[in-house]
């Protein structure tokens, strides 16, 4: 997009005149040294994120296989996807003539397999469409990227997947609110909806038929146990996410009275006749 292709110059327009020269030329006038700026920019993120314990590697791993994705046809077809890809179907008619079977729907892979004859057979899930389409990794493309969301509740959303599962974390916190006869936090509701429209303008699946998908992943996340030391308690988001009236804050410990002690002579006991 031509707002993020701006962006992008305006970030190696600031990363060129820390590290560069005043009097070097813009990297937007040489190609080249666009090129080097971008080589060097990619590699001080990789050593920032390292020494910041940030974990970037599956990133710029699933980055690289993107690239060989759109213009790797000459690679095996198992090693095309892998796990969590997200996928659209091809639109071209195949070698024989054939129309594509599916329309311009978007998921993402839940299975791979290959087939007897070689090739690999993929499970997608679509988003408000289908649990898990089987289809021909043939039939398959490198999706257009979901569309980052940021979030009130839950941080920015980046990808089809983290989609669903944040809308299955978010609807598991509100049922356990409602079961507590705590109130529903608006902003937890206004993500879910801006979640699942989101998703489903992405998808191409309605926002309806995703919470009617993720029902019962809803409500088999309800039976396990919250997991302790991931984020914060389960206390804590009540508080925070659901709030309700003040709680009364706990009276002090009644204050200790010491011992006398019966060396003290500053303060001798009296004694009565």
């Amino acid at each position: 997009m031509r707002e993020h292709d701006e962006a992008v110059a305006n970030a190696l327009d600031t990363y060129q005149r820390q590290v560069l020269p005043d009097e070097i030329p813009s990297h937007r006038a040489d190609p080249l040294l666009a090129e080097l700026l971008s080589k060097s920019l990619i590699d001080q993120l990789v050593r920032y994120a390292e020494r910041r314990d940030l974990k970037v590697d599956n990133t710029l791993a699933l980055l690289y296989q993107e690239r060989l994705d759109r213009g790797g046809r000459a690679h095996h077809p198992i090693e095309r996807f892998r796990l969590e890809s997200e996928v659209q179907f091809r639109q071209e008619r195949t070698a024989s003539g054939a129309k594509p079977r599916f329309p311009l729907w978007r998921g993402f892979i839940t299975a791979l397999a290959a087939s007897p004859d070689g090739g690999a057979q993929c499970t997608v899930r679509v988003p408000g469409i289908h649990q898990g389409l089987h289809v021909a990794a043939s039939e398959l493309e490198p999706a257009d990227a979901f569309p980052p969301l940021p979030t009130r509740t839950a941080g920015v959303v980046i990808s089809a997947h983290g989609a669903e599962s944040t809308i299955i974390d978010i609807g598991v916190r509100l049922k356990r609110a409602a079961a507590s006869g705590l109130v529903a936090d608006e902003q937890a509701l206004t993500d879910l909806a801006q979640l699942t429209m989101r998703l489903g303008a992405w998808s191409g699946g309605r926002p309806d038929a995703i919470m009617r998908h993720l029902h019962d992943r809803i409500l088999a996340a309800l039976q396990k146990p919250a997991r302790p030391g991931r984020g914060r308690s389960e206390a804590r988001l009540s508080a925070s996410e659901f709030p309700q009236a003040p709680a009364p804050s706990p009276s002090p410990d009644p204050p200790r009275h010491p011992k006398p002690n019966p060396n003290n002579h500053d303060n001798p006991r009296k004694r009565f006749p």
